[in-house]
C-alpha cells in the first residue's frame, strides 16, 4: 500500500524563499534517486507565508524508509533544517482512499 508523509514546518524569518529554492533542489539532484516516489505537494498558509504544510507519496513505506536512511537526503534534509524555526512536526501513514475530480476531455479516474 501506498505510504503517505504529512510534514508541518515555519520557516525562520526571511528565509521563505530560501525554503523554496531548497525544495526546487530536491527536485533537481535527489528526485532521481528517491526509488518509489510517486508525487509531492507544499502550501503556505493563506494567513502566515513562513508557514507550510507539505506531502510526499510514495510507492510503499519500506522505499520511503530507504530514501530516509541516504545520507544525501539526510545532507538535504539538514540543510533545510537551517532554515526552519524548529524541526518540523511529521504525520506518516498509509494511503486510504483518494478522490480525483474528472476533467473535461481527460479520461474518469
Amino acid at each position: 500500500m501506498e505510504h503517505v508523509t504529512l510534514f508541518w514546518f515555519k520557516a525562520l524569518p526571511g528565509r521563505r524563499q530560501a525554503v523554496l529554492d531548497h525544495f526546487e533542489k530536491w527536485e533537481r539532484e535527489q528526485k532521481s534517486k528517491a526509488t518509489g516516489f510517486r508525487r509531492s505537494i507544499l502550501v503556505s498558509s493563506n494567513s502566515d507565508a513562513d508557514e507550510f504544510v507539505g506531502g510526499v507519496r510514495w510507492d510503499n513505506t519500506e522505499n520511503y524508509m530507504k530514501n530516509a536512511s541516504r545520507p544525501e537526503q539526510d545532507a538535504w534534509f539538514q540543510e533545510l533544517r537551517r532554515n526552519l524555526v524548529r524541526d518540523p512536526q511529521w504525520f506518516d501513514g498509509t494511503l486510504q482512499k483518494e478522490t480525483v475530480a474528472a476533467f473535461e476531455g481527460a479520461p474518469a479516474a
